[in-house]
């Protein structure tokens, strides 16, 4: 009994073994290769942290993000830095393809990575401060955000092993170099044709800075992720120039709709128009000036139709390029609103809400002219000869009609003119000789 019991329990000990793990699940070989293209703005710096977090979830061994950019928003640039720096997994950044460049903004997204590599025909630099309508900064002002780039680029580049001195001079002196001479000056860590050729040489590398480790890729396999829809979108709309064009066809539907109320299309599309631009104005980093600005916009442009007199009209215009070139408080290459773009657009919506509103308006003041009434002074032809009582073609109708001087007779064929209405009888005048062929009713 006791043997039988022993044999069970270790028969039953051993099928337990079997269905024990026999290791740990295997990791992740897929590695995301992320898309960054276009202007740095809210849009990019919402889809890098939500690739990046899905490439966390994923256990993915690695990242490479293909990065195109000419600049953009300071503090759209710093958090996908942020983004980059707590990402688990190292981050290559791989400025691509062949034309693709990493300026202004795209240097500090370069740097913040753990493997900045490049393709052959690329290039790198250009990253001094400038204001949010593209010109220089102030002398003070100046100083003081261009040493703060300048601290931030060399701290970026110094931690992952690279060429602080150059890093620096690209902020200072707006330095741009080619792909070559990047790695040459030890700017970057890796040169590589395509993406194929860049997991080739990542395997073996070694990682410097927070994530040092050494790199085994073999057998690794790329998936791109692009960019979807709804970020591509919303990078349209965050775009300081389109975000203000909204705002205003906004202002101008709502306007007329105000001044003629009824008419639904200025209204919704309007609305529709400004919902869009105040959300993509809410990414961006907006102005109380601004805003203001462009509700005595507004006022001014809708008092003008209401009260024709000119200077409200040319107040609302300036008040509307004033508020385009004060609504958005932004460092970066692409920043504020054009001042070409604000100026002649303002004049033209402007324009178009004060001239049609006064036309409503006038419109409005005009007496009604309704019913028979509205016949008086109108231009007819007599079909049947007035004596004393005939028809006379007014107004595309037959009607009947008597001789104003009832002592004169009038010929079928005669133009004549309305003078009064009695009833359903026209009282009529001739203004002219009979036509050769009398208009057929």
């Amino acid at each position: 009994m006791a043997r039988r019991l022993l044999l069970a329990a270790i028969a039953a000990l051993g099928a337990a073994l079997l269905l024990l793990p026999t290791g740990a699940p295997a990791a992740s070989q897929t590695v995301p290769s992320i898309e960054l293209d276009g202007e740095i703005s809210p849009a990019t710096e919402a889809w890098m942290g939500s690739a990046l977090d899905d490439a966390a979830d994923d256990d993915a061994p690695l990242v490479i993000v293909r990065l195109d950019t000419p600049g953009g928003l300071d503090s759209s640039m710093r958090e996908i830095v942020k983004d980059i720096i707590a990402a688990p997994m190292p981050v290559v950044v791989y400025v691509s393809p062949n034309g693709a460049r990493a300026a202004s903004a795209g240097l500090f997204v370069t740097q913040a990575a753990d493997v900045a590599a490049m393709a052959p025909e690329t290039n790198i630099g250009s990253a001094s401060p400038i204001s949010s309508t593209g010109e220089d900064l102030g002398d003070t002002l100046g100083r003081k955000v261009t040493n703060d780039a300048s601290a931030f680029v060399r701290a970026l580049a110094d931690s992952h092993g690279r060429n602080p001195e150059l890093a620096e001079e690209m902020v200072r002196e707006a330095t741009n170099v080619t792909a070559t001479e990047a790695l040459d000056a030890g700017l970057i860590d890796l040169v590589a044709s395509d993406q194929d050729a860049l997991l080739d040489d990542l395997d073996g590398f070694e990682v410097k800075g927070p994530k040092a480790q050494t790199l085994d890729t073999a057998g690794y396999t790329l998936e791109e992720r692009d960019m979807p829809f709804r970020y591509e979108l919303l990078q349209v709309i965050t775009n300081p120039n389109v975000a203000f064009l909204l705002l205003l066809i906004g202002i101008a539907g709502i306007a007329l709709e105000i001044l003629a109320p009824g008419s639904f299309i200025p209204g919704t599309i309007g609305g529709v128009a400004l919902l869009l631009g105040i959300f993509g104005s809410m990414q961006l980093p907006v102005t109380v000036a601004g805003i203001l600005l462009l509700v005595l916009a507004a006022v001014l442009l809708i008092a003008e139709a209401h009260l024709p007199g000119g200077w409200m009209g040319i107040l609302g215009v300036g008040a509307l390029i004033a508020g385009g070139l004060l609504l958005f408080d932004a460092d970066g290459d692409e920043g504020g609103v054009s001042p070409l773009l604000v100026i002649a657009i303002a004049v033209a919506v402007g324009g178009f809400v004060a001239f049609a509103g006064q036309r409503v308006h006038a419109a409005g003041k005009q007496p009604f002219a309704t019913g028979e009434e509205d016949l008086v002074g109108a231009l007819g032809d007599v079909r049947v000869a007035l004596d004393p009582v005939g028809q006379v073609f007014v107004d595309g109708a037959l009607w009947r009609a008597r001789p104003s001087d009832l002592e004169s007779p009038i010929e079928a064929g005669y133009r004549v003119k309305v003078d009064s209405i009695d009833g359903l009888t026209l009282g009529v005048s001739p203004v002219g000789e009979p036509d050769t062929e009398p208009e057929e009713s």
